[in-house]
């Protein structure tokens, strides 16, 4: 039986993601634990062709296999992934049930106007741009933990000189700075949803100087009780030294 050419994106696929690897690059370094909160990624790129870790490319073939992922190559020109993603987003309109969710990830705002089609139709759609969040509000600085701004600190300032060249190094050093590997990993994710980390083509990470000293500014001040503990009543050395003890 021949397939038609539109029966290739399923109707029963309610959760889409589509991606601009022209300026998210980094996203492909992610699209296999993306891809278990999606039922379909399509990501689209020009002329430059985003670089797989060799390690990912078995699970990336995989998946495309699986037909979980599309990866659609444009021709060369500017903005040819803008244009192939609203041509993708236009196909999506007429495929989709009205209750499917996509979600458009690039920081081109001239992808406001492929969302907009599709919520013309009646599809919950978002552009997810991770560029607003280069300057957060203070609120939203607020919330990041104590640990993702301790985290912050020891990057910013004298600590920028020794910062982990390589995703692999970076995730290393979190992992030792935090209680746990996985609360040093989850402060990571903090940072990167903040942009004050983000990722290179090449899966090197690349920090954001401004926002990692707005967020080291956060983390809580060592406690400067003990300069006041050698008083001469201290009634013991024992007393003296009490407040020093953490428990973090």
């Amino acid at each position: 039986m021949k397939h038609r050419e539109n029966d290739r994106i399923f109707p029963a696929r309610t959760r889409v993601l589509l991606i601009d690897l022209d300026n998210c690059p980094h996203e492909v370094l992610d699209l296999a634990a993306t891809a278990e909160r999606y039922d379909l990624i399509i990501a689209a790129h020009g002329r430059q062709e985003p670089r797989v870790p060799l390690g990912m490319a078995s699970v990336l073939g995989l998946l495309i296999a699986e037909r979980k992922i599309e990866i659609w190559p444009m021709p060369a020109g500017k903005n040819s992934a803008d244009f192939g993603l609203t041509f993708i987003a236009g196909r999506l309109s007429a495929e989709l049930p009205k209750d499917a969710i996509v979600e458009v990830a690039s920081k081109d705002r001239d992808l406001e106007h492929a969302v907009r089609l599709l919520k013309r139709v009646g599809i919950k759609a978002s552009r997810i741009d991770s560029s607003t969040e280069s300057e957060p509000p203070r609120s939203a600085d607020a919330a990041v933990s104590h640990l993702a701004s301790r985290i912050a600190s020891s990057l910013n300032g004298r600590g920028a000189k020794s910062r982990p060249k390589r995703r692999r190094s970076l995730h290393a050093t979190v992992k030792a700075r935090g209680p746990t590997p996985d609360q040093g990993m989850a402060a990571l994710k903090e940072l990167e949803r903040a942009s004050a980390i983000t990722y290179e083509s090449n899966g090197n990470p690349k920090y954001d100087d401004a926002i990692l000293k707005r967020l080291a500014a956060l983390a809580p001040k060592k406690n400067a009780g003990p300069k006041h503990c050698h008083c001469k009543n201290s009634s013991s050395p024992n007393e003296r030294l009490a407040p020093t003890i953490r428990l973090s």
